[in-house]
């Protein structure tokens, strides 16, 4: 440790530390973000005007078990509360479940979200990608079998998958889960992004629950613009592993007004409603106003889209104050692709009169 400089100490948080994701308004000049894939409502009216109210509860130590919350979710989802455990956004439910299997080596798709790598790195597992290819838009099909690695332990899936904003059809999926389920293998389906769809009951796997190697997680983070308060579930039918997931959980890691927060939105029923409606609107208008000024817009299913173009459109629309997502940290894209979110009307159209003056 004494040969050690502090400099390079330095130099090394500053690598581990490295932003990786949208929303880097801290240290950009930014008046509109449309780097981050969340709910473009907002967070729901009932949830900013309890937290108000409740703000004398902040004070007290959280509910450990997350009950009333936990008996929200299992309604709203019709999933036994016995299968459910929350925690600090869904990237803690990935690090526990990495940590609780400990898996020797891991199959992701490339690309989707960084937070399955960023976790699996930590625990010592190898990592394979099973690459999408751009030439069919980006879409996973059944030939991912033939892709799962010998020795492998666990398989992260996205549906819709981040950044490409592509589904995985029920069929594929329950596939992927037969082949794992006949080869010990876990199988992470990740749904964050599956509430913006209006097939969200037809396409999620939450039927599937009786299998010990599934794991479904999802957050309120994306659907009901939770992103601070950091609020993600996760449903398994394999008791045993959730056991060992909550045993190694941080105690009090879900804060009381993240509680109240999912309680309270889950009680707005029409807020996703307005959501969807709202997405169904305004996507197709998005994508036609890129399409006109030259940019490739790839296929989504989500309540973003990804895009392909010669020009540095990051760094243009920044200078305008505008943040989009810079797509060539993942693995999988290069220089070139961006992450455009589908934010309100009015945005939207601020986003139109910004691109007709840089493109």
């Amino acid at each position: 440790m004494d040969n050690i400089k502090p400099q390079s100490i330095v130099n090394g948080l500053k690598d581990i530390l490295l932003y990786k994701h949208g929303g880097d308004i801290y240290h950009n000049d930014v008046s509109y973000d449309f780097s981050v894939n969340t709910n473009p409502l907002g967070l729901p009216p009932i949830v900013k005007k309890e937290l108000v109210e409740s703000i004398d509860m902040f004070c007290r130590y959280p509910d450990i078990q997350c009950s009333e919350l936990c008996e929200a979710v299992s309604m709203q989802e019709n999933i036994p509360s016995e299968n459910l455990m929350f925690a600090n956004g869904a990237s803690e439910i990935f690090k526990l479940a990495v940590d609780a299997i400990k898996p020797h080596k891991a199959l992701v798709t490339a690309p989707s979200f960084s937070g399955y790598s960023h976790v699996l790195k930590g625990a010592g597992a190898g990592i394979e990608y099973y690459y999408l290819e751009e030439g069919k838009n980006f879409v996973l099909d059944i030939d991912i079998l033939g892709k799962i690695p010998a020795g492998c332990d666990m398989v992260f899936l996205c549906s819709p998958c981040n950044p490409t904003g592509r589904i995985i059809s029920k069929e594929v999926f329950l596939k992927v889960l037969s082949y794992c389920e006949n080869k010990n293998i876990y199988l992470v389906a990740d749904e964050c992004f599956l509430g913006f769809l209006d097939d969200y009951e037809k396409l999620s796997m939450k039927s599937e629950l009786s299998s010990g190697y599934l794991i479904i997680v999802n957050a309120f983070t994306k659907l009901y613009a939770m992103a601070g308060l950091r609020l993600g579930w996760c449903a398994c039918g394999n008791k045993k592993l959730l056991a060992k997931m909550r045993q190694m959980q941080p105690e009090w890691s879900v804060s009381v007004p993240a509680q109240l927060a999912g309680i309270y939105a889950l009680k707005d029923k029409d807020y996703i409603v307005r959501t969807r409606r709202l997405i169904r609107q305004e996507k197709p208008k998005m994508a036609e106003l890129l399409e006109n000024k030259g940019i490739k817009v790839f296929p989504s299913d989500a309540n973003f889209l990804l895009v392909k173009s010669k020009i540095n459109l990051y760094k243009k629309f920044l200078a305008k104050h505008v943040l989009i997502r810079q797509c060539n940290n993942f693995t999988g894209l290069s220089d070139g692709f961006y992450r455009i979110a589908i934010r309100s009307a009015e945005e939207n159209r601020m986003f139109n009169k910004i691109l007709m003056e840089i493109v």
